[in-house]
């Protein structure tokens, strides 16, 4: 039976409109289960001719509708059901097409989610390795700096090793000038011009051996709180008015060891840098603080007082603050000895600690000294040690002197025999020894460290104390390793540092003298 369409179709133009009402007809007149498949292939065709959904859906209702319309109801309403199974078929296309569509969308969610996830393990990765990459360089730069100053530090301790024998001659061959020249004020003027370049001289060496770590250190457990306060007071004496001296020093600070004559200078030689970066006139913070520290960079790990010395002048560039602990490097022209942060180096490095330095250019800088905690029990002041004057007492007895400088050596004989000692020459360690095994009336050992032939100043003391275990020894050096490590003091041997005034030679002298009578 062909059943009537009253509706035009001009509306949906093209084949598949006209197949899919002869479809349509055929499958409401036959029930022909191929008709399913003409509707599934329509779907698809429609597809592909561009028609959506709601086209189809349209057209199918147009002409569902026509037909309707030209039919009896009763025949009407049967065929409601299966036009909706052809019409569904017809859409099957469309459902797989919108499933493709929603799975795809899902595949693509799970894998925006999965690159999403990825880019920030890859992100977390490329800060890990970026920030390791970071530590790397400061680490290999901290050690070029450390090998740098080492090796820099090796010289200047050679160097100040020789520059103290030859001050040793100049102050005492001054000092034993000068007796000789008494009523004669110029003489005495141009020797005192000639002492005061000598004890200058003086002064460079041990900011030399500070810096190489070579400077004889007498460390003693203090408590910084009390120490640091005293020491802001000595800067604000030494910097003037102009400066303001500000100060963070809790009363609970960790007990520290050191030296503190050379903690005093250390903070001295800041406060005079700071003083010339803030052109005379500023405000000087000194800040000091527990820490507990772990930077293996410069080696530091665990309990440090950490002191902090920040001023607000012009700051120090990038290309400078690389070298300003450099020894001889200054930016002040010729009134600059550019020992000053040196000194603080080789001071901090040999007391255990380390020194940091920051600065802003325009803002101001920040030194940084840590130092290592203590649990030594706090030493109390026993009083100023009394002078000794040369015309106290003559001495009395034979002193054998040991050193390889024909020059020292010299010196020390002469004013030891000015002080009324006798006096033996030895210019090696072996001499010295066959010395005292063929004569038995020496009195006092007085040997310089540093010598050539296999045994030092140290080793000859040893070898004396072995086999004449009574006789006082008096040690003496510009420079030593061992000294620096506290080998010679540790094995009790009371050691005279070069350059030494004629005074302090007597006083070390007599002292041991009196104490073996």
């Amino acid at each position: 039976m062909t059943l009537p369409m009253t509706l035009p179709m001009t509306q949906f133009p093209g084949s598949i409109a006209r197949r899919y009402a002869a479809a349509l007809n055929g499958y409401l007149a036959d029930g022909d289960e191929a008709a399913l498949t003409q509707a599934y292939e329509l779907g698809r065709a429609a597809l592909r001719e561009g028609f959506g959904l709601l086209d189809l859906t349209i057209l199918h209702h147009q002409i569902l509708a026509g037909l309707l319309l030209d039919q009896p109801s009763r025949r009407a309403l049967e065929w409601l059901d299966p036009a909706a199974v052809f019409l569904a078929e017809c859409l099957a296309p469309f459902e797989m097409m919108l499933r493709g569509y929603r799975e795809t969308n899902e595949s693509l969610s799970l894998a925006n989610e999965a690159l999403t996830h990825a880019k920030g393990e890859t992100d977390a990765a490329h800060a890990r390795l970026m920030a390791e990459a970071a530590e790397r360089e400061r680490a290999e730069t901290a050690l070029r700096q450390t090998q740098r100053l080492h090796a820099v530090g090796q010289l200047s301790g050679g160097i100040a090793h020789h520059f103290n024998n030859l001050l040793t001659v100049i102050m005492g061959n001054v000092h034993m000038a000068r007796r000789r020249v008494a009523g004669d004020a110029r003489l005495e003027r141009l020797l005192d011009s000639a002492a005061l370049g000598a004890e200058h001289g003086a002064t460079v060496t041990r900011q030399l051996l500070a810096f190489s770590r070579r400077q004889m250190l007498r460390p003693e457990a203090i408590d910084p709180s009390s120490r640091l306060a005293e020491a802001a007071r000595l800067m604000a004496g030494a910097l003037g008015g102009a400066i303001v001296i500000e100060t963070d020093i809790p009363d609970d600070l960790w007990p520290i060891e050191i030296d503190a004559t050379e903690l005093d200078l250390a903070l001295i030689n800041l406060g005079l840098n700071a003083r010339d970066a803030m052109g005379g006139h500023g405000v000087l913070r000194v800040a000091a603080s527990n820490r507990r520290l772990d930077d293996p960079a410069v080696e530091q790990a665990g309990d440090y007082l950490v002191v902090e010395v920040c001023d607000n002048g012009k700051g120090i560039d990038p290309e400078n603050l690389a070298r300003v602990f450099d020894p001889f490097f200054t930016t002040k022209g010729a009134s600059g000895t550019g020992l000053g942060l040196s000194q603080v180096y080789g001071f901090a490095n040999q007391s255990g600690g380390a020194v940091a330095i920051e600065s802003v250019v325009g803002e101001g800088t920040t030194v940084r000294l840590s130092l290592p905690a203590s649990r030594g029990v706090i030493a109390t002041p026993d009083g100023a040690q009394p002078a000794w004057h040369t015309d106290d007492a003559a001495g009395k007895g034979v002193v054998l002197v040991v050193d390889d400088d024909v020059a020292v050596a010299g010196l020390a004989a002469a004013l030891l025999e000015e002080c009324g000692f006798q006096v033996k020459l030895a210019y090696r360690a072996g001499a010295a020894l066959e010395l005292l095994s063929q004569e038995s009336g020496v009195d006092l050992l007085f040997s310089d460290i540093v010598m050539p032939g296999g045994m030092d100043g140290i080793a000859l003391a040893e070898e004396v104390r072995r086999h004449w275990p009574a006789l006082p020894i008096l040690l003496t050096s510009g420079y030593s390793e061992a000294i620096a490590d506290g080998r010679a003091e540790a094995r009790g041997f009371t050691i005279l540092a070069k350059p030494y005034k004629p005074a302090d030679l007597q006083r070390g002298v007599m002292g041991l003298l009196k104490k073996a009578a």
